[in-house]
């Protein structure tokens, strides 16, 4: 890929809370994340999805509770097939005509990424636009370790590139700084190193908030008026 850096960069937090926030393991961080994913609407297996690609981001230095929280609040209340992908070869899109949820095309990459419709091809797989596409990275560092060689990720003005070990070589902080933008994957050749994963990762107090507020939807008693407050109101079907 043309756009992404073949030099890693060190292992530094980007797009990291103030300092003083306060400090979560990579589980919690998942436990609340898939929590905060299920009270905004989504399935319990995406929802999962969620939960884990927010801890891996937080492991890697990369605030993936603040992302996720951005995206779920631009989610919320719009018709949940509509943001999910369209599979094509070539050019995946959002069913709906607009944006796509990264999780679940990330889901959908991964399940998908052996078959034609998910192939790299000579042109690459166009996708999206993708809201807060940070969030695919930990979907496309487990399709590049299934298909055994790095992939490079590029958008207007900017590329990384993601290698099977979960390194991540680029303009990182870009691609973090993109509400949405539509991206263009193709299969890498040289893989970056992987950083060494963090323990804990603060999380500011805003964030966390705005997560326990969608987390605790799922907590309300049981009827009908709860239960079409506890997300979009639609089905829950993947």
């Amino acid at each position: 890929m043309s756009q992404a850096s073949r030099t890693p960069g060190p292992a530094q937090p980007v797009g990291r809370p103030a300092s003083g926030d306060p400090l979560l393991s990579r589980g919690e961080i998942e436990t609340l994340c898939a929590k905060a994913a299920r009270g905004a609407g989504m399935t319990w297996g995406l929802a999962e999805e969620a939960g884990f690609a927010a801890g891996w981001l937080s492991a890697r230095g990369i605030d993936g509770p603040h992302a996720l929280i951005a995206h779920l609040s631009w989610a919320q209340g719009l018709p949940w097939q509509d943001i999910c992908p369209r599979v094509a070869r070539g050019n995946w899109t959002a069913r709906g005509g607009g944006v796509l949820c990264p999780v679940a095309l990330g889901a959908t990459l991964c399940d998908f990424c052996e078959l034609p419709d998910a192939t790299l091809g000579d042109h690459g797989l166009t996708v999206g636009p993708v809201s807060h596409p940070a969030i695919l990275l930990p979907f496309l560092a487990a399709m590049a370790q299934r298909l055994g060689h790095p992939i490079d990720v590029s958008w207007p003005g900017g590329g990384v590139a993601i290698a099977p070990c979960g390194g991540i070589a680029g303009a990182l902080t870009g691609l973090v700084a993109l509400d949405r933008a539509q991206l263009i994957l193709n299969p890498g050749d040289e893989a970056p190193d992987a950083a060494p994963p963090g323990l804990r990762r603060e999380c500011s107090r805003e964030t966390l908030d705005r997560l326990d507020a969608l987390a605790l939807k799922i907590a309300v008693p049981s009827s009908e008026t709860s239960r079409a407050d506890a997300g979009a109101g639609h089905g829950d079907n993947d």
